[in-house]
C-alpha cells in the first residue's frame, strides 16, 4: 500500500510539471497574408506556402488565396518559405497579430534578416478542419521516393504492400482496408481509380511532386462520394514556384536506372509553364529465391506531363496534360530470356493519357465569393497476359465539378488598420460559410477477360451543399450533404459532418461521421488474381459499396524540457452496409465475388510521437493497430494477408543546405492470418498464419548547395517472404497462386542518386 502511494505522488509529480510546461506558455494567434512579387515584379498570392516557427517543426501551410492562422507559444521569429522564393524571417511584435508578408523571386533580397532554415519534412495542416498529414518536398527526400508508392515508407500512418508476387504490383492501405476504400487525387482533382488503380502508384513519379496530403476518415462532400476510409491528394510543382530546372538520376544495385526533369518557363508575369519528363528501365532477371520466377519485373517506362498556370488579381487557371506509357514483363527465367517460350510469362502495356484544368474567380467586390470549375479527361488502355489468361482494358473518363463559394454573413468592411487589411477584417467577420456546387462523372469501361466481357458504363450528376460555422471561440463544425443519380445503382446519399475544438492554445480535438460509396471492378482492381490458377466465379450480380465511418482524433503540441514535441492520437471504425466480398478460403484454386452477407468492419488506432531533440535531429515513433473482420463464406473472421500490429521509428538528422542530412527508418509488422490452403496437396499447403518481421530504411545525403548526392539502402535486413509463389515449380497447375503476398518479395536493395537544381 505504501509503495502505491508514493508512485501516485510520483505520477501526480510529473502531471504537475508537465501541465506547468503548458500552461505557464505565452499563447497569441497570428495571422496574415503571403504574396510572392515575381521577375516582373508582380504581386500573386502564394497558396501552400511553408510558415515554420524558428528552432520547431511546428508550423502551417498558407490556404488557396495565401492566407494562414497560427497559435505561439512566446514572443518567437518565424520562417515564411515558399519553393522559388527567398525566405522571409519575421520577428512577431508584442500586440500585432497580422502580417502582410511578400517574398522576393530567386535571386533577389528582402528587408528582413535572411536565415538558414530547414522546410519540415512534415506537419499537421492546422487550417483544416480535417485532420491532414503533409509530406512536404523536403520530407519526400528522406528516401528515394521513386515514385507515389515508395513515398510514404518515413510515414507511419500509410501502408504500402504488395499485392502479387510476380508483377510485384504495390497498392496502399489505409485504416486497414484496401486502396479502392481511398480517393486519389492530383492536385484536388480524382486521378487514378478504375483500370488504373492496380498499376497507378507508379505513374507518378517522386520527383515531380510537391507535397502528398493524407487525411484519414470522411472527407469534404465536395470532392465526391467515393471517400470511405480517407483521401490522399498529390500536389506537383508549381510552374510559377519551382526551380527553373531540376534534375535526379537514380540508379540500384539491380542495375535499374531512373531519370527525371522539371524545367519551367515564364512566358509573363501572369503566364508560366512547366515541362515534366520521366523515364526509368529494368532489364535484367532477378531470380535470388531459386524459384524460377523472377523477383522483379523488367520494363521500361516514359512519362511526360505538361503544365501551363495562368495567375492574375482575380482569375486563376491551372492546366495539366500527361501521357505515359509502361511496359512490363514478368514470370519464369525461361521465357525472359528467350530460352524457353512456353514457360509461365506475363506482359503488361499500358498507355494513358490525362488531361485537367482547374479555374477559379474570385468576385472584386466581395472577396468572400468566388467560382471554381474543375474539368478532367482520363483515356487509359492495357493489353495484358497473364500466363494463358488475356486480359484487356480500356477506359475513358469525363468529370466535372462547379463549385460556388460564398458566405451568409453580410460582411462590413472597416477601415484599414496598423494590424488587419479591409479585406481580411471582412473575411474575419464571416461566421456562416458555405459550397454549393454540381458535379458530373462519367466512366465507360470495356473489358475482356479472354472470351468473356465485363463492359459497364457509369453516368454519375450530382449536387452538393457544404457549410462552414465558425462562429463559437475555438469551435468549428462543417455539415455536408450530396445527392448523387447513378444510372446503374440509383441515388446515393452522402451525409458528412465534421468537428474541430480547441482546448487552450495546444490541444485539438477533431471528429468526422460520414458516408461513401464504391463502385466495384471486381477483375481490374483484382489483378493479382490473374498471377495464380485461380477460378473466377461471380456468385451474383454485384452491388455497389456501401460503408460508413466514424473518427475521432486528437493532436496535443508539448514543450517537454525546452524540447518542442507533438502528441497525435487517432481512432477509426468503418462499418460496410455492403461490400464486394473477394473470398479466396472457399475452395483453393477459386477466387468468388458476392455481395456481404454478415458484417464486415474494420478498428483503427494510432497514436505517433514527434520530438525536436536538437534543431538538426528529430525522432518519431508509432504504434499503429489494424482490426479488420470480414464475413466470408458465412464465417466472421480476420482478414487475411493484413499486419494488424506495426511499429514503427524514424531518426533524421540534418546539418543544413550545405551538409550532410541522414536518415534512418525501422519498422515491426506484425503476423496475420492466410487464406486456407486446407484442401490442397501436402507440399502446396501453407501455414493458417504468417509471423511477424523487420523492414530497415536508410539513406544519407550529401549537399553541396544546389547539388546533392544521396545513397541508402531498403529492407536492409533483407526479409523476403519465403515461396512467395505457391506451386512455382509447377505454374500451369490448379494450385499456382502469385497472389497470397503478406511480406515483401524483393531483398536488399542498394541505391545512389543525385539531384541538382538550377535557380
Amino acid at each position: 500500500m505504501k509503495t502505491q502511494i508514493k508512485t501516485n505522488k510520483v505520477i501526480t509529480i510529473i502531471m504537475i510539471l508537465l501541465l506547468q510546461q503548458s500552461t505557464t506558455l505565452f499563447a497569441t494567434d497570428v495571422r496574415g497574408k503571403v504574396s510572392g512579387k515575381n521577375t516582373n515584379s508582380k504581386v500573386v498570392p502564394l497558396p501552400n506556402s511553408n510558415i515554420q516557427i524558428m528552432g520547431t517543426n511546428k508550423g502551417t501551410l498558407t490556404n488557396h488565396d495565401g492566407y494562414f492562422e497560427l497559435t505561439i507559444d512566446k514572443p518567437t521569429k518565424i520562417i515564411v518559405s515558399y519553393i522559388g522564393y527567398k525566405k522571409d524571417t519575421l520577428e512577431l511584435k508584442p500586440g500585432t497579430n497580422y502580417y502582410e508578408v511578400v517574398l522576393n523571386q530567386e535571386l533577389t533580397t528582402l528587408n528582413t534578416v535572411e536565415v538558414t532554415g530547414q522546410k519540415p519534412e512534415g506537419m499537421i495542416d492546422q487550417s483544416n478542419i480535417v485532420k491532414t498529414e503533409v509530406i512536404t518536398s523536403q520530407g519526400l527526400l528522406k528516401a528515394a521516393c521513386c515514385n507515389l508508392s515508395e513515398s510514404f515508407q518515413t510515414n507511419p500512418s500509410v501502408d504500402v504492400t504488395f499485392t502479387d508476387a510476380v508483377t510485384g504490383a504495390k497498392q496502399i492501405q489505409l485504416l486497414g482496408l484496401a486502396q479502392i476504400y481511398t480517393q486519389l487525387l492530383t492536385e484536388k482533382t480524382p486521378n487514378l481509380q478504375g483500370i488504373a488503380s492496380n498499376y497507378g502508384l507508379n505513374y507518378i513519379p517522386g520527383p515531380w511532386m510537391n507535397s502528398i496530403s493524407i487525411s484519414k476518415g470522411a472527407a469534404s462532400v465536395t470532392t465526391g462520394y467515393e471517400s470511405i476510409t480517407g483521401q490522399i491528394n498529390v500536389d506537383y510543382k508549381d510552374p510559377f514556384t519551382t526551380d527553373k530546372m531540376y534534375f535526379n538520376i537514380y540508379a540500384n544495385d539491380i542495375q535499374k536506372f531512373e531519370g527525371s526533369f522539371v524545367g519551367k518557363y515564364q512566358i509573363s508575369d501572369k503566364v508560366s509553364t512547366a515541362t515534366f519528363l520521366h523515364g526509368n528501365t529494368l532489364n535484367q532477371n532477378i531470380d535470388l529465391n531459386k524459384d524460377g520466377f523472377s523477383d522483379v519485373p523488367k520494363g521500361t517506362q516514359v512519362n511526360l506531363m505538361e503544365r501551363l498556370s495562368y495567375m492574375g488579381s482575380n482569375y486563376v487557371s491551372k492546366t495539366i496534360f500527361q501521357a505515359l506509357y509502361d511496359d512490363k514483363q514478368a514470370g519464369q527465367i525461361g521465357y525472359l530470356n528467350g530460352s524457353n517460350p512456353t514457360d509461365w510469362g506475363a506482359n503488361i502495356k499500358v498507355n494513358r493519357y490525362f488531361f485537367s484544368t482547374k479555374n477559379g474567380y474570385v468576385f472584386p467586390s466581395d472577396k468572400y465569393m468566388s467560382l471554381g470549375t474543375i474539368l478532367s479527361f482520363i483515356h487509359h488502355t492495357q493489353t495484358s497476359n497473364f500466363g494463358l489468361t488475356n486480359y484487356n482494358a480500356e477506359q475513358n473518363s469525363v468529370y466535372l465539378n462547379l463549385l460556388w463559394q460564398s458566405s451568409f454573413d453580410t460582411p462590413v468592411k472597416h477601415l484599414p488598420s496598423d494590424e488587419m487589411s479591409a479585406d481580411a477584417e471582412m473575411a474575419e467577420s464571416a461566421k456562416h460559410n458555405y459550397t454549393l456546387g454540381f458535379s458530373y462523372s462519367y466512366n465507360n469501361y470495356l473489358q475482356l477477360l479472354n472470351n468473356s466481357t465485363y463492359n459497364s458504363f457509369e453516368s454519375v450528376p450530382g449536387f452538393f451543399f457544404e457549410y462552414s460555422y465558425s462562429g463559437i471561440k475555438n469551435f468549428v463544425t462543417t455539415l455536408g450533404l450530396r445527392e448523387d443519380f447513378h444510372n446503374i445503382y440509383g441515388n446515393l446519399f452522402t451525409p458528412r459532418l465534421h468537428l474541430q475544438y480547441k482546448i487552450g492554445d495546444y490541444n485539438t480535438i477533431r471528429a468526422s461521421i460520414g458516408k461513401g460509396y464504391h463502385n466495384p471492378l471486381p477483375i481490374a482492381e483484382n489483378q493479382n488474381i490473374l498471377s495464380s490458377s485461380r477460378k473466377i466465379f461471380f456468385n451474383e450480380p454485384l452491388k455497389n459499396e456501401e460503408a460508413w465511418n466514424y473518427g475521432i482524433n486528437s493532436t496535443h503540441e508539448l514543450d517537454l524540457f525546452s524540447h518542442y514535441a507533438t502528441l497525435n492520437l487517432e481512432y477509426y471504425r468503418t462499418d460496410f452496409v455492403n461490400q464486394t466480398i473477394v473470398d479466396l478460403d472457399s475452395k483453393p484454386g477459386e477466387v468468388h465475388f458476392y455481395n456481404l452477407k454478415g458484417k464486415s468492419f474494420s478498428n483503427s488506432f494510432q497514436i505517433d510521437f514527434n520530438i525536436e531533440i536538437t534543431k538538426e535531429f528529430n525522432a518519431t515513433a508509432a504504434y499503429r493497430l489494424n482490426d479488420v473482420w470480414i464475413t466470408t463464406d458465412n464465417t466472421l473472421q480476420q482478414k487475411p494477408l493484413i499486419s494488424p500490429n506495426k511499429f514503427f521509428i524514424n531518426l533524421a538528422y540534418s546539418t543544413g543546405q550545405n551538409g550532410w542530412g541522414l536518415d534512418f527508418t525501422a519498422e515491426y509488422n506484425g503476423g496475420g492470418r492466410m487464406p486456407s490452403t486446407a484442401q490442397n496437396p501436402p507440399e502446396y499447403r501453407l501455414n493458417n498464419t504468417f509471423p511477424g518481421y523487420f523492414v530497415l530504411y536508410g539513406q544519407i545525403t550529401k549537399r553541396f548547395g544546389n547539388f546533392e548526392v544521396y545513397l541508402g539502402g531498403e529492407n536492409l535486413t533483407n526479409f523476403k517472404q519465403p515461396n512467395p509463389i505457391l506451386a512455382s515449380d509447377s505454374p500451369f497447375s490448379q494450385y499456382f497462386d502469385g497472389s497470397l503476398i503478406w511480406g515483401p518479395i524483393e531483398g536488399r536493395k542498394i541505391y545512389l542518386g543525385a539531384r541538382f537544381t538550377v535557380n
